[in-house]
């Protein structure tokens, strides 16, 4: 299971958390949980690794009892991408952050900065945006259900880098050109 599988069942109305790599369908224990459907609704279809170990810090009985409801196990679909390969492909909407991929197409309409910024860094690197913004913690945590891949090179480089090297390179020959006449 991946995260695009995920997202398609909490849209018909599941409740699928992911702990430690592996997916559980709380569906049915929904109204039964101890702490409330909210939080349950809150994390739907995220990885809550940290809050059930550290924040929350289920109990033993509840980590047994999370076995009644595992499905499957969740699918890291990490791979290296180049620079070519992410701008080839323009039905999905990627967005490097980090030198990290994320494939923000199902996400997009739950964004809650909105769909259009997303899509204002599509196949481009947003990690200077993305710290400019100041994200917060629980923002960054759910980035990584969204990640599936790396950049191949170390530095990552999007179009507007090469658009302010493109623009320098016409001012320095403006000035040039200004001062040879």
């Amino acid at each position: 299971m991946d995260q695009n599988y995920i997202d398609k069942q909490v849209k018909q109305g599941k409740v699928l958390v992911v702990i430690n790599k592996l997916v559980y369908d709380l569906t049915d224990f929904k109204t039964r949980h101890p702490g409330g459907f909210k939080i349950l609704e809150k994390y739907n279809g995220y990885d809550v690794t940290r809050q059930f170990e550290v924040v929350i810090r289920h109990s033993e009985k509840a980590k047994e009892m999370m076995k009644e409801f595992f499905i499957g196990s969740f699918q890291d679909r990490r791979q290296k991408v180049s620079w070519d390969h992410i701008r080839s492909n323009q039905e999905k909407l990627y967005i490097v952050i980090s030198n990290n991929l994320y494939d923000c197409t199902e996400f997009a309409d739950n964004h809650p900065g909105g769909k259009e910024i997303l899509q204002l860094y599509k196949n481009q690197n947003a990690t200077e945006a993305f710290k400019r913004l100041g994200h917060s913690q629980e923002a960054r945590e759910k980035m990584d259900l969204y990640k599936i891949g790396e950049l191949e090179h170390k530095k990552a480089e999007g179009n507007s880098q090469r658009w302010l090297l493109f623009f320098i390179g016409l001012v320095i020959a403006y000035i040039y050109k200004s001062i040879a006449y």
